[in-house]
């Protein structure tokens, strides 16, 4: 999967690399951009001898205790992932619901956006519903009365302006990125409608006599709102466990090969220190055995760090909005 996106313009190169390591770059090019810089700061050290590598009692210790850390480490993560995702079981009935309840959803964002059959890809379906919301701000635009210049025509102008240019901003992000669900994800957590949509809640409360016509239009946009942040908050659910699913996998795949380079080295480690090759070789014999222990934990925590970023993200969508933007 091809996880190389194009940001929003603005952001500094500080921001934009968080933003890439943290939650949109390939995993796996995350996990060894930091293998690597461990890599690194271990030769450093073993070159400079503040490491002692000729010490084959120490690398002992370390792998004794990286095989019995991954032997716990592997079973106990890959079981609560299995955990997470076990609720995909169910009954007949839980699964019948499940499937009407989202067959439902579907039908009500069809009506609304005036559809007759929605996509069942998620950057199609997320187009259609920022363009609907877009084109009902647009009709609050051409529909307002343009012989009052009172606050409230302001006011509306206004929240109709910032409403189509974000929806606008994120449907074409979607059109240049949105080639997946992991992707589609990406582009719609970075519209945030929650100012929006209070906004437009404080305008039907101060001004509910205004015109049918621009009453309706508000009310239109904020049940689409609803309808956004519903769809977000369920495809977040179904990315996090593909996630999950992924990490289950690779956890087994690199905890196996880990143990062996762990096993490998115990067996091997104490005799190559003593035999006569340069100091270089042996740091990078000893580093390449402590990189390859450490390739499940690294994997886990870049894993890791995706969900938690995705988890922060749409923890506040909707009724709430957050303090700060960090």
């Amino acid at each position: 999967m091809n996880e190389t996106t194009v940001g929003p313009t603005g952001r500094s190169p500080v921001a934009g690399f968080t933003r890439w390591f943290l939650l949109r770059g390939n995993r796996l090019l995350v996990s060894l951009a930091v293998l690597l810089g461990i890599g690194a700061v271990f030769f450093v050290v073993g070159v400079l001898g503040i490491a002692t590598v000729t010490t084959p009692s120490r690398v002992m210790w370390y792998l004794n205790g990286a095989v019995n850390g991954l032997l716990t480490l592997v079973p106990i993560s890959v079981g609560v992932n299995q955990i997470i995702l076990s609720h995909e079981f169910g009954s007949i009935q839980d699964l019948y619901e499940r499937r009407t309840d989202i067959t439902s959803f579907r039908e009500r964002v069809e009506e609304r956006t005036d559809t007759a059959v929605s996509s069942p890809y998620a950057s199609t379906f997320f187009e259609t519903l920022l363009s609907s919301v877009s084109d009902a701000a647009g009709a609050l635009q051409r529909g307002r009365d343009r012989s009052k210049d009172d606050r409230a025509t302001g006011e509306i102008e206004s929240i109709a302006e910032s409403v189509v240019e974000h929806a606008d901003r994120a449907n074409d992000e979607l059109a240049a990125n949105g080639t997946s669900m992991l992707q589609t994800l990406f582009v719609v957590l970075s519209y945030d409608n929650s100012q929006q949509f209070h906004e437009i809640r404080r305008l039907q409360n101060e001004f509910p006599d205004r015109d049918a016509e621009t009453g309706e239009e508000l009310q239109r946009i904020t049940e689409l709102f609803v309808e956004i942040d519903v769809a977000r908050q369920f495809l977040k659910t179904v990315v996090v466990e593909r996630q999950l699913a992924c990490l289950s996998r690779l956890l087994i795949c690199s905890g196996i090969l880990a143990v062996t380079i762990a096993v490998v080295g115990i067996f091997t480690y104490r005799d190559l220190a003593g035999l006569v090759v340069p100091r270089t070789l042996l740091v990078i014999i000893a580093g390449t055995i402590i990189v390859g222990t450490l390739v499940p934990l690294v994997i886990l925590g870049a894993y890791i760090l995706r969900v938690a970023t995705i988890a922060r993200y749409t923890a506040a969508y909707g009724p709430f909005i957050p303090e700060s933007s960090d």
